[in-house]
């Protein structure tokens, strides 16, 4: 049994014996404070691409990937992992980061582990959800970091999609981040 499958089975064993029973801690209340302080991020929020040539410190680097076990997932698997790599090339491979990404600072490659999903209904859809959650976690963090984010997404260019499986194996690829330093932030859609 797979450490997936081991999170799975707790959690529908959870669901079922405690599931009108408390567990864990005291409800949180937040304060005014804190709640606009949320949507303060929440309106600042945008997608970033243009970056400045200032690498991002390691630091920053390890709080962004940390992020990704907080995040929720289906049946509590946590099967969303990142791969940090260099932005040279990476239009060769994802059809979304053709003009900008290769500006970026990092990239990060997010991946569903394959063996986290057993069940035929759920492979075509449910990795790309939990990577989704993922997704809108780091770019909350991001935000709070001052590091600029854009998703990038998962579509491979045809002809390099082998290749792109032989670098980074056959795990699900569902999705990515071009990450950087910037000076001026991307104006609000909503304006």
């Amino acid at each position: 049994m797979d450490i997936y499958q081991e999170r799975y089975l707790k959690h529908q064993h959870n669901k079922t014996t405690n599931m009108y029973k408390f567990i864990g801690e005291e409800k949180l209340h937040y304060t005014p404070q804190e709640i606009d302080t949320l949507f303060k991020i929440l309106n600042n929020r945008r997608s970033q691409r243009n970056f400045t040539k200032q690498n991002i410190k390691l630091d920053v680097l390890k709080t962004i990937e940390q992020s990704i076990a907080l995040n929720p997932s289906s049946c509590n698997r946590k099967s969303i992992y990142g791969v940090w790599i260099t932005p040279e090339g990476i239009d060769q491979y994802l059809v979304g980061a053709k003009v900008w990404a290769p500006k970026a600072n990092s990239i990060l490659l997010l991946f569903a582990a394959k063996e986290a999903y057993k069940s035929p209904n759920e492979k075509a859809f449910m990795p790309y959800l939990d990577g989704g959650f993922v997704a809108q976690t780091l770019y909350l963090v991001c935000e709070v970091l001052g590091i600029g984010a854009c998703f990038i997404n998962p579509n491979l260019v045809k002809e390099n999609a082998e290749e792109f499986t032989l670098m980074y194996g056959e795990d699900y690829f569902v999705g990515a981040f071009a990450l950087g330093n910037y000076d001026y932030k991307a104006k609000n859609p909503n304006l």
